[in-house]
């Protein structure tokens, strides 16, 4: 069974065309019934099978995990008041903590499915970095690994031209201890939203990452 039918992802198209809300509010209902309850129940089921893999997913709820669909406009230009995609950050310790859990992101065109650690304060980054710098050669390997390769091709984020000297050496080994962010992600054809399916594909990508993820977790956690 789908958690969404073709009118989630029609509603998310018309929302783009028509960002104000006054449209939004004569279609309130759709977006209800076929847009935010379907993402609740859907995120309910990944924290579930989250939980059967790794025990810290147990205590989470939807929401803690879901993004709201308002837009913050107060510093922005950008005036509209809706995002027009669905977005979860399922972590243990919910989508604002930093863990690097797994992310789900979909509009009308497409499907983006990843994790990682995509806010790291500077302390987090320097600890984070000693745990690289400890094991460079163990931490290519992971991103190295077929599973994780074959769906996100690799390792994301911002780089530090410079670093401390202490990380130097293990730079000349592993330059992934230069990034400031870590994350992957994979973008995939939004037809597996509507697909019943779509919780193994999110869950598939979600255990091709696991090693990594847990090197990036006992990092972050001085480990």
């Amino acid at each position: 069974m789908s958690h969404f039918d073709p009118s989630a992802l029609q509603f998310l198209a018309d929302l783009a065309a028509h960002n104000d809300r006054d449209w939004f509010s004569e279609h309130r209902k759709t977006y209800e019934s076929k847009v935010r309850e379907p993402f609740k129940m859907f995120v309910a089921d990944v924290i579930q099978a989250c939980a059967e893999r790794e025990p810290e997913f147990a205590e989470l709820e939807p929401k803690h995990c879901i993004f709201r669909i308002n837009r913050d406009t107060r510093f922005s230009k950008d005036k509209q008041p809706y995002k027009t995609h669905l977005s979860a950050g399922i972590s243990p310790g919910g989508k604002k903590s930093g863990d690097p859990g797994l992310y789900v992101h979909f509009d009308a065109e497409r499907l983006m499915v990843g994790g990682g650690a995509y806010w790291v304060e500077k302390d987090d980054l320097y600890v984070l970095r000693e745990h690289i710098a400890a094991q460079p050669e163990r931490f290519n390997q992971l991103l190295a690994a077929s599973p994780f390769r074959s769906r996100y091709g690799g390792l994301q984020g911002e780089r530090n031209v410079r670093i401390p000297k202490e990380f130097r050496a293990a730079a000349e080994i592993c330059p992934h201890i230069l990034n400031k962010q870590f994350f992957y992600m994979a973008a995939l054809p939004v037809q597996h939203v509507t697909s019943p399916a779509f919780l193994n594909t999110v869950m598939d990508h979600f255990d091709a990452a696991s090693a990594v993820r847990q090197f990036l977790r006992a990092g972050l956690q001085g480990g």
